[in-house]
């Protein structure tokens, strides 16, 4: 999800694929990605990671049916390409079986984007609310933010040092420290990732009232 290499063509341009699954310009969950992943590449049945073999890693290369047996508890995986994960399919694998955790929330198209990062008017009022926009700079997103604005504002999350950009998807693969904490704008309807066991997993943390 992990895509440790620049995904765009030219710092101003929009990613629209990332994790090894394509989606809809409107960031709905599409196939299997180019480079081949498929679910017979998903972590081994003693339950070890599976080896860094890029986007898609230990999760299945398509996402899972509901229900269907998995192997790995606790592992979680995401399926589509905006940098919402409220706007991808999202699956989680527990006691055994997959539970479908997708949030169904309706989300903008990629395309109301603003064309760069630069062209962003970062915190300035915005439409439409829950627009999420990836550059190879950092994450936008028009949201009421954290803490909690009266109309939606731009909120922008530059690209740390050390951090896959654009971001991958939960459940990917990485080989990044442990220590290393990736803000794709957590608090504003983004995600926060931390490589843990090799694979790319999200992380909750302390949002401002």
């Amino acid at each position: 999800m992990p895509c440790e290499s620049l995904a765009c063509s030219s710092p101003s341009s929009l990613s629209l694929s990332r994790g090894g699954s394509v989606a809809n310009i409107d960031g709905g969950p599409g196939d299997a990605g180019s480079d081949g992943t498929t679910p017979s590449d998903a972590a081994p049945s003693d339950g070890s990671p599976a080896p860094d073999s890029g986007p898609g890693g230990p999760c299945p290369g398509s996402p899972p049916t509901a229900s269907a047996p998995c192997s790995d508890d606790g592992l979680e995986c995401e399926y589509g390409s905006n940098p919402s994960p409220s706007c991808n399919q999202l699956f989680l694998c527990s006691n055994g079986a997959w539970t479908d955790e997708t949030a169904k929330q309706v989300c903008p198209p990629q395309s109301d984007c603003p064309s760069s990062y630069a062209s962003v008017p970062q915190n300035q009022t915005c439409s439409p609310e829950n627009l999420a926009c990836e550059y190879t700079e950092g994450t936008c997103i028009c949201s009421h933010g954290a803490p909690v604005s009266q109309t939606p504002t731009w909120h922008c999350f530059p690209t740390q040092s050390g951090c896959p950009s654009p971001r991958p998807n939960i459940g990917d693969t990485c080989n990044a420290p442990s220590s290393l904490s990736c803000n794709y704008g957590a608090c504003n309807g983004g995600v926060e990732l931390q490589c843990k066991g090799g694979v790319w997993q999200q992380v909750e943390v302390p949002c401002p009232g």
